[in-house]
């Protein structure tokens, strides 16, 4: 028994296997690739999706089939290289170990790039590092400063490079400007040098898929989308962004305070956005259900656990669809669920409900969870996050049938109600004559937090 899955190795030019593609989204990659075949206007596309949904993993099965397709393509991690302090020099890196692993493209173009590409990035760090403070910075960009302004915020070595750093800006640039625009020139030739088209047969474009931003220091975030914005929007090179929307917002708040439209600010930067979500009506086929069979397979659980496994991933279906659980929220449950079932055996008083339950409580309710460690849990606390339906005074007991919900109330009502008289019965084989009281105590501190066979 595993008490995680293996990590998903997909290969770089792999693309959709039938094992990996666990929610079957290679019609959606081809109409992705569709999209960015016919663009020729520069496009930044955001694929957005809450984290853990499995973003990664189809942005590097897409990746493969964009290779395989004759494309030439970047996969970057953002939040792996977000130590460096400068955003271009990341990017142009990227590019430049693209043009250089490609044998077809070690030509003058190429050359040419990278040449372009260092003259920029010089021309940045050196404004980066002489514009050491906001005052400075703020100065150079709105053009309007006077000695007493400078002389009364920065020492005398200050004073020398912010006049040296304004000079240059102020007294450079036609410069600048030709730097820029040779790099972008240079950018702009890699498409077709990269992947030569045939005779008849659109260019392909050049497609930069950038991953984990918004999981990225939010300054370090921004200044990607900036740097793309203002040096690497030339035509037939696209970016693709997999992100969170909604944390690349609160990034644009930490960076910016939070009175700023952030949505109105990420529109600057972001053409097109694709939701990345679960539509699917039939509920064999739901993200939620093909990735909790995905993990009973990929955690090789004892034949003998079958049963029980049965029980917990229905209720924990129940529950992660109606709380619209992350794949990852419902990965560390089922990590949870292994490490009960690896240290007790089948003997065990382990119901489904009760077990899958308290996992769920371990990872997103731990306060609840420890309520339940000591008897202090309520059946209150519990109704609604478990979507159990309130019992009906009117219905027959054969019409309020819900064993799930039965055994929460067995566990933590003061009452029970008659109709689960005999329901609870049988709880005296494993030495419990009171009842369900105590049951979800001696479960969650004796199963469910149980650490040694």
């Amino acid at each position: 028994m595993r008490f995680t899955p293996p990590p998903i190795e997909i290969n770089e030019d792999e693309g959709f296997s039938f094992d990996k593609d666990i929610f079957k989204l290679e019609d959606f990659g081809k109409g992705l690739t569709n999209l960015v075949s016919n663009l020729e206007d520069p496009m930044v596309i955001a694929f957005s999706g809450q984290w853990g949904s499995g973003k990664t993993v189809f942005l590097k099965m897409w990746r493969g089939e964009l290779k395989k397709a004759g494309f030439p393509v970047i996969y970057f991690d953002a939040y792996e290289n977000d130590y460096v302090e400068d955003a271009f020099a990341v990017l142009a890196r990227e590019i430049i170990e693209l043009t250089e692993t490609n044998k077809g493209a070690l030509n003058a173009v190429a050359k040419g790039f990278k040449s372009s590409a260092v003259d920029l990035g010089k021309m940045l760090l050196v404004g980066t590092a002489k514009a050491a403070t906001k005052a400075v910075v703020r100065a150079a960009t709105a053009g309007v400063v006077s000695a007493d302004d400078i002389s009364s915020s920065f020492s005398a070595e200050t004073v020398d490079t912010a006049a040296d750093y304004l000079q240059e800006v102020f007294l450079k640039p036609k410069e600048q400007k030709l730097t820029v625009t040779a790099f972008r020139e240079a950018l702009s030739e890699l498409p077709k040098r990269l992947s030569p088209p045939k005779e008849g047969v659109t260019q392909k474009p050049l497609i930069f898929i950038i991953d984990e931003l918004d999981r990225c220091k939010p300054q370090f975030a921004l200044a990607i989308l900036e740097r793309i914005k203002h040096f690497l929007s030339v035509p037939n090179v696209h970016f693709v962004l997999g992100v969170n929307l909604t944390q690349l917002r609160n990034s644009v708040k930490a960076a910016y305070g939070s009175e700023i439209d952030a949505s109105t600010y990420l529109q600057k930067f972001i053409n097109l956005t694709v939701t990345h979500v679960d539509s699917n009506r039939d509920a064999h086929a739901r993200h939620i259900t093909k990735y909790i069979e995905y993990l009973r397979n990929a955690l090789n659980f004892k034949e003998e656990d079958r049963e029980t496994l049965d029980n917990v991933s229905t209720f924990l279906l129940r529950v992660a669809e109606q709380h619209a659980l992350s794949l990852r929220t419902i990965e560390r449950i089922f990590s949870q669920v292994a490490v009960c079932l690896a240290f007790t055996q089948k003997k065990n008083l382990r119901p489904g409900p009760i077990v899958a339950g308290l996992c769920i409580l371990k990872v997103i309710e731990p306060e609840k969870f420890a309520k339940a460690k000591t008897g202090k849990l309520r059946y209150e606390d519990v109704e609604a996050l478990f979507g159990f339906k309130p019992v009906s005074k009117t219905a027959s007991d054969e019409e309020e049938r819900d064993w799930e919900r039965d055994w929460w109330q067995i566990c933590l009502l003061d009452e029970v109600p008659p109709r689960l008289t005999e329901f609870g019965k049988h709880l005296r084989s494993y030495g419990i004559y009171d009842g369900g009281k105590g049951v979800l105590q001696l479960i969650a501190n004796q199963i469910v937090d149980r650490l040694k066979p």
